[in-house]
């Protein structure tokens, strides 16, 4: 029987999400003693390893903010690479609000998700670091805002790993705008291809007021959930680093193919975030095609960094020993057996 090898991906620009959709992985290792599948196939009560990386023999590419809270909780797991791809970042009001700039939400109440059943609340987490970055870019600070929690019940198990169908499909910011129309808070966050969905969904009723990846060119103020990590178990890593390699070889290959078709790759990636090509060139970067390319580069290091020292400094995250936890070998060497040079 061939070992299981797990993943899990997080709906947003990675290359574990454009291989899943080119079936990448059951190409590479068909006829191997190794499958991949996604952790879903063991339903609910496998769910929390999305976030807590619990499950071994597991791979996890997606949002920053799941695998360094797990870490400092003594997951052990190994990070093997990092991507960055800027997203949109949008704070939205209601369509008849006043406010015609940031400085204008001066005093009023921005809107953080809360959900209490999650291991990590990283929502609530992508929304404070929303506004932070917003106010901070307009020369303002979080003292001249009010926030205001918004208690969400609904069920964010349910968007792990999912097939997402393109067209009228939920957002995981439908709640934050139903607080917004109701007059409960006056400024919420969204980000990612979410942006255009609800912007079409609740167009005439809700606003853009202001997008950090179209407005703001700082690399810091960009930063949220990101730079995306790749992290593995360590036991696997330690048990057969072939198989780590091979995996990572996936997502190289991958990344490479996303940088020559960009067109083909902005369908693949809306399959896979159930939007529009369309969609995807909107609320990516230009080129975020060629940004798919797993590293630990001196930039991208110091992007997690400015993840971390926010998480740190607001109570979100404890003592992170990257130094331990990042481990380049098996990413060097998956671009070595690709025959290319490792991206800096």
């Amino acid at each position: 029987m061939p070992r299981t090898l797990w993943y899990t991906r997080c709906p947003v620009a990675t290359a574990s999400g454009i291989a899943f959709q080119r079936k990448s992985f059951d190409e590479e290792f068909a006829g191997s003693a190794f499958e991949v599948r996604n952790i879903k196939e063991l339903g609910p009560s496998q769910a929390d390893t999305h976030f807590d990386h619990r499950l071994a023999d597991s791979f996890r590419e997606g949002g920053a903010i799941p695998p360094l809270w797990a870490r400092t909780r003594g997951a052990d797991t190994l990070a093997v690479g990092l991507t960055f791809v800027a997203d949109s970042l949008a704070v939205f009001v209601r369509a008849d609000d006043p406010a015609q700039r940031v400085q204008d939400l001066a005093g009023r109440r921005c809107g953080l998700p809360v959900r209490p059943y999650i291991l990590i609340d990283f929502m609530k987490v992508n929304a404070h670091k929303g506004f932070y970055s917003t106010l901070a870019a307009n020369g303002m600070a979080e003292s001249d805002v009010r926030f205001v929690e918004m208690t969400i019940n609904d069920d964010m198990h349910g968007s792990i790993n999912a097939d997402l169908k393109q067209g009228d499909r939920p957002s995981l910011y439908d709640a934050d705008v139903s607080h917004l129309l109701r007059g409960e808070v006056d400024a919420i966050f969204c980000k990612n291809a979410e942006v255009g969905l609800i912007q079409r969904r609740y167009a005439g009723r809700i606003r853009k007021l202001y997008d950090l990846m179209i407005d703001q060119t700082d690399p810091a103020h960009r930063v949220n959930a990101n730079p995306r990590i790749i992290t593995v178990s360590a036991g696997l890593a330690r048990e057969a680093p072939e198989a780590v390699e091979r995996y990572l070889q996936v997502l190289v290959r991958t990344a490479q193919w996303a940088a020559k078709h960009p067109a083909e790759a902005a369908e693949t990636l809306g399959r896979e975030l159930g939007v529009s090509a369309t969609d995807i060139r909107n609320t990516y970067e230009p080129d975020f095609h060629t940004k798919l390319w797993p590293s630990f580069g001196p930039q991208v290091r110091r992007l997690l960094q400015v993840q971390i020292d926010f998480m740190q400094s607001h109570g979100y995250l404890g003592k992170v020993d990257l130094e331990s936890w990042m481990q380049p070998q098996f990413l060097e060497q998956a671009y070595r057996r690709e025959g290319l040079p490792a991206v800096a």
